[in-house]
């Protein structure tokens, strides 16, 4: 596995690992959600499924080397940054970088994942909308694909 990682990242990894993990593995795939999303991974619940069967031992939980793979795959198939913004250009017909947040509120509380109005609103304000409610999307974006603070 290490030709696939720099020693800095599998450390980074490990480090990551073994703190939401103390006792060596993750038996859910929502600990498996929040480690990876604490490394900057934007897996989605259907992915995390997924990786959490497909990788569990027999004792149904993943271990570090497990997980490491698990890493790898996500990698080779995930582009979040781009996919979320083309996303938001998709509704943004005129082009003029923004959405109005009550288009946001609609978007994340009806399509996908759904987010609840208390996470949206969390959201809106972590983005400091103004009164305009123009959400601008790369903002967004920058917001959504970075880790979480204080994890790493």
């Amino acid at each position: 596995m290490s030709k696939n990682f720099k020693e800095e990242e599998i450390d980074n990894f490990r480090q990551c690992f073994q703190l939401f993990a103390p006792q060596g593995y993750v038996d859910t795939p929502d600990k498996l959600c929040f480690i990876m999303r604490s490394l900057s991974m934007a897996p989605t619940i259907a992915e995390l499924k997924r990786y959490f069967t497909k990788y569990k031992k027999d004792a149904g939980v993943v271990e570090f080397d497990d997980f490491l793979k698990i890493v790898l795959e996500h990698r080779s198939t995930e582009d979040a940054p781009n996919e979320i913004l083309a996303a938001f250009q998709h509704y943004d017909t005129q082009r003029l970088g923004y959405i109005d947040a009550k288009q946001l509120r609609y978007i994340l509380t009806n399509t996908g994942e759904k987010l609840t109005d208390r996470d949206v609103d969390l959201i809106l304000r972590e983005l400091n909308v103004e009164s305009d409610g123009r959400v601008f999307y790369d903002n967004l974006v920058h917001m959504l694909t970075q880790p979480l603070p204080g994890r790493r």
